[in-house]
Formats: C-alpha cells, structure tokens, sequence
C-alpha cells in the first residue's frame, strides 16, 4: 500500500521508514536560485570559455571613480 510523505529532501532523506524502499519522488516547489548558485557559475563558466578577451583592464581605482565629481 503506498504511502505519501510531504517534507522537505532533506528531512526525508534521513527517514528510517524510507531506507531500502522503492520511493517516487514529486518536487512541489523549487526554491529561488541564490546569486552565486551552481547554475549561475556554470554560466559564468561558459561566458569565460567563450575566449571573450578584454582589451584593457578597468580601472576601478578609487581616485578614477570619483574623478569626474571632483571636476564640478
């Protein structure tokens, strides 16, 4: 007779009632990717692999940013 378990995977992984049965598995929902996620660096990844080469490097330096304030 089938039984039905709602949880989250990682509270039902560990279910002793589980262990060594035959399971199917329904995702009900899928949490908001965080920013720095294994697909967001896979992306990331593939954009560097892509030979994109910069012609020169940025010049994030304090003084650069703020140069144009000190002008007005």
């Amino acid at each position: 007779m089938p039984t039905e378990m709602t949880g989250r995977w990682e509270d039902l992984v560990s279910c002793p009632e589980l262990q060594g049965r035959h399971v199917r598995i329904t995702i009900l929902d899928q949490p908001t990717p965080e920013p720095h996620s294994d697909e967001w660096m896979q992306m990331l990844r593939r954009l560097a692999a892509n030979g994109v080469r910069v012609a020169h490097p940025a010049d994030d330096s304090r003084e650069s940013i703020y140069e144009e304030t000190k002008q007005h």
